[in-house]
């Protein structure tokens, strides 16, 4: 069932990967980088509505049901995208059902994964449900590129990711098949008995929506828990990730570059370090993990400084970025799971998909109006700041707080990826 559900994320996130091409689709409207930056933002207000609902009722639709439709409306709003010939309201309007309709299938697909593992195992599952959606954020831009090489217009490649995500949102009916034969789990006994921050016991599942240890609490006490520091962890790497991933076409073109090159690099080492690497490792959300990966993403940002045409040090950079980012997302992403109380863990999911999603979305509008001010030079440096922070936040180590004993599965709430 896991493999039919990250064929899902694989053609849904390759359908984002393709409309990716919207940046220097703008250009060619006689557009700039300002401008696709405010059109990646028209979308962070009703994503953030989105999420909101999402994180206020976390289980009222299932999981599944939210990856289909939204998966459909993608398609949709894909297709209008096509259909588009200049600037104006119904670009626009695509831009902000595409953003939309893409953060809850980020936000809802891995919840689907997380309903079937204990806390040791959630960073590893976060890893096969990210690694997955980096591997179609890579496939999506190559595969755009290509269909331009080969004489297909803007208009035409963004039906091919229409198709796309059209095929994932078909593939639901079958994977909600397999999941109601799923046979229910056993209630774990023994409360979390792991140390650390970000340790995690290997029988303890998080408390179900309505069976929580003492009444819900909303977001304002998921705040004041110690899962802030890696949300917050989240919501700054999800600028960055958002920054490489939808400028990395026009910074190419800037340096006389391939932006291939980014995308397979960067996209085969987070697959190599959260499919290949993650499993080796006793804890791929421990302590010494989260440091040495914040550390390796300020490196990379620094890397790319220095990268000006030539090809070697841009893929140098880009697999550096990968490894990093692609090994700590998921870390942080575990590690506020992990640290949050029983009675916030049903919302972390929703709250964690709230913020990075709210963040790729409207981040881009200062990203591009750095470059249109400063050129990417002047981006890179904000990028160094904001990795810095990451940085610094890694190095502190929150309390966990006390998991009351686990009844049974359905509130494992993880993230998904970007990123």
């Amino acid at each position: 069932m896991l493999w039919l559900l990250l064929t899902v994320v694989l053609l849904a996130s390759s359908a984002f990967g393709v409309l990716l091409l919207l940046g220097p689709f703008v250009k060619s409207l006689g557009g700039s980088e300002a401008t696709y930056g405010a059109l990646c933002a028209s979308a962070a207000v009703p994503t953030a509505i989105a999420l909101a609902l999402l994180l206020r009722f976390p289980r009222t639709v299932p999981p599944h049901l939210l990856v289909g439709g939204a998966c459909a409306v993608y398609a949709a709003a894909a297709a209008l995208a096509a259909s588009v010939h200049s600037r104006g309201a119904v670009l626009v309007i695509a831009a902000v059902v595409l953003g939309t309709a893409w953060a809850v299938t980020y936000t809802a697909a891995p919840m689907i994964a997380s309903d079937l593992v204990f806390d040791r195992d959630r960073a590893t599952v976060i890893g096969y449900a990210t690694g997955t959606i980096q591997a179609g954020f890579g496939i999506g831009p190559v595969l755009g590129n290509a269909l331009r090489d080969a004489g297909l217009s803007y208009q035409q490649v963004f039906l091919v990711g229409a198709g796309l995500a059209l095929a994932a949102g078909l593939l639901v009916v079958p994977l909600a098949t397999q999941l109601r034969r799923l046979p229910p789990v056993p209630a774990a006994s023994g409360a979390s008995g792991a140390s650390g921050a970000s340790g995690a016991s290997g029988a303890s599942r998080e408390t179900p929506a309505g069976e929580a240890a003492g009444p819900p609490r909303g977001g304002r006490a998921v705040l004041r828990s110690p899962s802030v520091v890696p949300l917050t962890m989240v919501l700054l790497s999800a600028c960055v990730f958002t920054t490489m991933n939808s400028f990395q076409t026009t910074f190419a073109d800037s340096r006389h570059l391939d932006f291939d090159v980014f995308y397979v690099t960067y996209t085969i080492a987070v697959i190599s370090v959260r499919l290949g690497l993650a499993r080796m490792l006793s804890d791929s959300a421990s302590d010494r993990v989260v440091a040495v990966t914040t550390v390796g993403m300020t490196a990379a940002s620094v890397a790319f400084v220095f990268v000006g045409s030539n090809v070697v040090l841009y893929c140098l950079a880009s697999l550096l970025l990968g490894c990093t980012y692609g090994l700590g997302l998921p870390a942080f992403q575990a590690r506020a799971v992990n640290l949050a109380g029983p009675a916030e863990r049903v919302r972390m999911l929703p709250m964690a998909g709230l913020l990075f999603e709210v963040a790729i979305l409207a981040f881009p509008l200062v990203a591009g109006a750095v470059v249109h001010a400063y050129a990417y030079r002047g981006l890179f440096v904000l990028l160094i700041a904001i990795t810095s922070v990451v940085l610094v936040l890694g190095q502190l180590r929150p309390r966990r707080e006390p998991v009351a004993v686990a009844t049974a599965p359905g509130a494992a709430a993880t993230v998904g990826g970007e990123g």
